[in-house]
């Protein structure tokens, strides 16, 4: 409790609060602009770090990486193209709502589910990182096999009513995720003499070409007027039901999120995915997800808000990064002279308790810098459509190029956009392609440590508790599309 009382006393000083404000502001920013994220944030403010006292900078550090996971969604709500992958869900119903003249409930819908994503997952932080972590060692190869598996059974659900097309689309994105290095041997595959795909085919630029650029050409199919026409966005109010509704849906969300963000290789992309499923299975009107569901914004934003701290968990606890921005974190506090692990919370219990609850504080912080952003954003949707159009089109272009600095990545882009183009046109799912490009990696290497693991006798993984319990979970993902059509249709026949 006196460590607890340290840390508050730290956070609540004006100069702390004052960094983790501005943290957000700029976080959400970077999350914001298509081909920017919360990784590259953090890793350009980690040099500004340098000269702070750790307090401060695990602090601005931490209100970056909050913010720009959240930021993703205001884009992605707004224009249908997701400032992130992990906020690529939240178009799906985000922008659809925009579309009806809903716009202001979806901003706030997103902005309240990040935020208690996020503050729940920092409780989490808080109250159990001991017991999490040990939950975190346990996870090896064979549990990232089912987790990955169990991710690309999401394709299932998604591509329900038109699953033979929204397979195909994974599999052969699975196919182009292989394209590179061979992640044992070292042997570049598949780059037919490119050298800029020995190191395999960059997913950022491939998600914001698939993404953006169809919305751009759709938006010049018809470029006069503007991208709504209505004098502004619409009221940004909440109404009571939207969460007394929800509150299972925000607790499950949450707890995917925390979960995912403790397993190392994983993120709040994949949460995200993974929570919006299975809000979709639990719904009582799975039709309205993808034509602007409340559940749907609400699982896939409070999922993937609720990684933050749960990516921070194993990071603290055993020097285990959960996703990429907390590796770059583990970086910035070695630098401070941190060393993760059991000791950490006794012998720098002054910086730890102040990062601690300082997360608490930034994600409740979130909500209200998150409302002014989506007040100011709101006046995207009043610019003409041909000027809307090339501004995503030179944000793309620098997003893209900005990854690795080549014109490689932006001509990938250019060339993914076209293909995803065409793939709307001929209603044809993209979600799949971002699943399988996400988790194909994490799935060939798993599976290679594991035939080694276990000498080619794959089958000897499912000994192992946790292997046993995603594998169920895939399974019911498998068949609960086809039970829940049966289900369906008995009633229609009933009601005949």
């Amino acid at each position: 409790m006196e460590n607890i009382l340290l840390g508050l006393t730290h956070v609540f000083q004006p100069y702390n609060l004052l960094i983790c404000t501005a943290g957000l502001f700029i976080g959400v920013l970077f999350g914001a602009l298509p081909g920017f994220s919360a990784t590259m944030g953090v890793a350009v403010f980690v040099p500004f770090s340098y000269v702070m006292e750790p307090e401060a900078a695990l602090l601005l550090l931490s209100s970056i990486y909050c913010g720009g996971v959240y930021g993703g969604s205001i884009p992605a709500i707004l224009l249908g193209i997701p400032g992130t992958p992990a906020s690529a869900p939240t178009s799906f119903d985000g922008h659809a709502l925009t579309l009806k003249g809903e716009s202001g409930r979806s901003l706030v819908l997103s902005t309240f589910g990040s935020t208690i994503g996020g503050f729940l997952s920092a409780i989490a932080l808080l109250l159990f990182s001991p017991l999490l972590a040990k939950i975190a060692i346990m996870v090896g190869p064979p549990e990232q096999v089912m987790i990955a598996i169990f991710g690309l059974s999401v394709v299932c659900m998604l591509s329900f009513g038109n699953m033979l097309r929204g397979v195909l689309v994974g599999f052969l994105s699975l196919l182009i995720a292989t394209i590179g290095q061979d992640p044992v041997l070292g042997f570049p595959r598949f780059t037919a003499g490119i050298y800029q795909l020995t190191g395999g085919l960059a997913v950022v630029p491939v998600l914001i070409g698939i993404f953006s650029l169809p919305e751009v050409l759709k938006m010049l199919e018809e470029p006069a007027g503007k991208l709504v026409e209505a004098s502004k966005v619409s009221k940004m109010t909440l109404k009571i039901s939207d969460i007394s509704g929800n509150i299972i849906n925000f607790i499950r969300s949450t707890l995917i999120g925390i979960g995912i963000g403790i397993i190392p290789a994983a993120g709040p992309d994949i949460a995200s995915f993974l929570s919006y499923n299975e809000a979709k299975k639990a719904s009582k009107k799975p039709e309205e997800f993808g034509r602007g569901s409340i559940e749907g914004i609400i699982a896939a934003e409070t999922a993937n808000n609720g990684v933050t701290g749960g990516s921070l968990i194993p990071l603290l606890t055993l020097g285990i990064p959960g996703s990429a921005p907390a590796a770059i974190f583990l970086g910035a506090m070695i630098i401070h002279g941190l060393r993760p692990g059991p000791m950490l919370f006794t012998e720098n219990a002054a910086v730890v308790y102040t990062l601690l609850i300082g997360f608490a504080v930034i994600n409740v912080l979130m909500f209200f810098v998150g409302f002014l952003y989506c007040k100011w954003a709101g006046k995207i949707l009043l610019i003409p459509k041909s000027v809307l159009a090339t501004v995503i089109v030179v944000l793309a272009t620098v997003g893209s190029f900005s990854i690795n600095q080549n014109m490689f990545d932006v001509l990938v882009m250019f060339l993914s956009g076209v293909i995803g183009y065409i793939m709307v046109k001929n209603d044809y799912p993209v979600s799949p392609v971002t699943l399988a490009l996400l988790l194909g990696p994490m799935l060939e290497e798993s599976l290679t440590l594991v035939s080694t693991m276990y000498s080619g006798n794959y089958m000897r993984m499912f000994f192992r508790p946790l292997t046993s319990i995603f594998f169920a979970f895939t399974l019911f993902s498998f068949v609960f599309p086809f039970i829940k059509n049966m289900m369906d249709e008995k009633k229609r026949e009933k009601v005949q």
